[in-house]
């Protein structure tokens, strides 16, 4: 390491390409990942419609336009499946109650992190990679996290550390590991605007220390002021919905072919008898065929008129229906993100909250696989910022910081019905068979146990000191 620490003062570009060539990752793969995401573009595989829905040239110079309809099939999927990893806040659950959990927890919601692990999933998924940034900055007079301290009498601090979402639609990411799958180095490139200029900008962590790159020339060598790289990673081989990408092709090719079919044949057409003029091009709604008619034959007098008709499978319509019915199961029973359009939640009516659950169980169930990463990558990231607060922005809580440790709950956004989870858990606590803490937690009302159950002690023992009204 520390040789490409010295090789990015006297050959950065050498160094840089030394980072490079570690990548895990092409960036021209994630680029094509992000234009099908976000661009709809539909040109990558053979079976998708911009390279078999393709428009056609007609005489005098114009173009028949092909009907391509795009469905965000990729978005659903990634979204939908970020919600049930970890759409709902999680509940950060420290081994110790002292000022550095307090902190801690502050620290999470003032940078909105929970919103922020939403988003690097939405990312991860759909990118196959993603990072967090974290960075100590100075607090200011307006600092929200002073703020919250001074409101919790706790000390207020002279530095925060604050967090943000790196995805490569604003830069490239390369993390540099060794041999035992260790992270050693992360580049983030990204291109700014300072004036009217344009400069290129090469950051790259290790340890102890953040080197920054402006156009190769400038190099500044600073300490992030972390006892690790403030970096938290994550990727994934490919983008959630790979594993649906031929039904989805063929949905959308097949919804446009329907659409070219009706085009054709879906709205009136009137025939004509007498000189044709020209064919009609499929874009005009009503539509207006001309047969000719000529007098031919050995004595001249025989009438010869052509005809015009559409080849129509009679089971085309129950056909076409049954292939969109089919593509749709197929998508939804392998990316485990069931149809939840409007009219299937229409036709379920009033359901109990175990059939919601079983509804949703494929979707759990890959929510559940991708849990495990997801852990991880918060675990990390509790880390980071507890190790920024004891080396740098709270060196007295570095006690206490030695033996603090996390354990993460995750929620999950189905809805429930409370009157029934109230009435199990009344039962299950009366029986013994839970603690107070515990049911308090299930019916998820409230994030501080402890002070609830204190709270609900103290109206018990005001209730048993006021006497009924006669």
């Amino acid at each position: 390491m520390e040789e490409i620490i010295e090789l990015l003062k006297s050959d950065p570009q050498k160094a840089i390409e030394t980072i490079k060539a570690k990548s895990i990752k092409k960036a021209s793969d994630i680029e094509n990942y992000i234009k099908e995401y976000k661009d709809f573009d539909r040109s990558q595989r053979d079976q998708q419609i911009e390279v078999i829905q393709k428009d056609k040239p007609l005489e005098g110079g114009t173009v028949s336009r092909m009907v391509k309809i795009y469905i965000n099939h990729a978005q659903n999927i990634a979204e939908t499946l970020a919600a049930f990893v970890i759409g709902k806040p999680i509940t950060l659950i420290p081994s110790e109650d002292n000022d550095l959990s307090k902190l801690v927890k502050q620290i999470w919601r003032v940078n909105r992190i929970d919103s922020k692990l939403l988003e690097a999933t939405i990312v991860k998924f759909s990118q196959t990679q993603v990072a967090m940034q974290f960075y100590i900055v100075d607090a200011g007079e307006t600092s929200l996290l002073n703020k919250v301290l001074e409101f919790m009498k706790l000390k207020k601090q002279a530095k925060e550390i604050k967090a943000k979402v790196l995805d490569n639609t604003k830069g490239i990411m390369t993390p540099y590991f060794d041999s035992s799958g260790d992270m050693k180095l992360f580049m983030w490139e990204y291109k700014s605007k300072e004036g009217d200029k344009e400069v290129a900008n090469v950051q790259i962590w290790n340890e102890t220390n953040m080197i920054h790159l402006k156009d190769l020339a400038q190099f500044a060598n600073l300490p992030h002021g972390f006892d690790r790289i403030p970096i938290v990673y994550d990727s994934q081989d490919e983008p959630i919905w790979y594993t649906v990408k031929s039904p989805i092709d063929r949905h959308e090719v097949a919804m446009s072919k329907l659409g070219d079919a009706n085009d054709y044949s879906g709205h009136p057409i009137l025939v004509t008898e007498g000189q044709v003029n020209g064919m009609p091009t499929k874009e005009e709604s009503g539509k207006h065929f001309n047969v000719p008619i000529t007098l031919g034959g050995d004595d001249g007098k025989t009438v010869i008129k052509g005809g015009v008709s559409f080849l129509e499978a009679t089971t085309a319509p129950e056909s076409n229906r049954l292939e969109l019915d089919k593509l749709e199961d197929i998508i939804a029973y392998g990316s485990g993100v069931p149809n939840l359009s409007l009219d299937k939640l229409k036709a379920l009516g009033n359901v109990a909250e175990k059939t919601v659950k079983l509804m949703f169980i494929a979707t759990d169930i890959k929510a559940a696989l991708k849990q495990s990463a997801a852990r991880t990558f918060i675990e990390r990231c509790v880390n980071v910022i507890l190790s920024g607060v004891t080396k740098t922005t709270n060196i007295g809580t570095a006690t206490i910081g030695k033996s603090l440790y996390y354990d993460i709950q995750f929620n999950s956004i189905l809805p429930s019905d409370i009157s029934e989870t109230v009435t199990y858990l009344k039962s299950a606590v009366e029986g013994k068979f839970v603690s107070k803490k515990t049911a308090i937690g299930l019916i998820d009302l409230v994030d501080d146990q402890e002070g609830e159950i204190k709270q609900i002690e103290l109206e018990n023992k005001v209730t048993e000191v006021i006497p009924p009204a006669l």
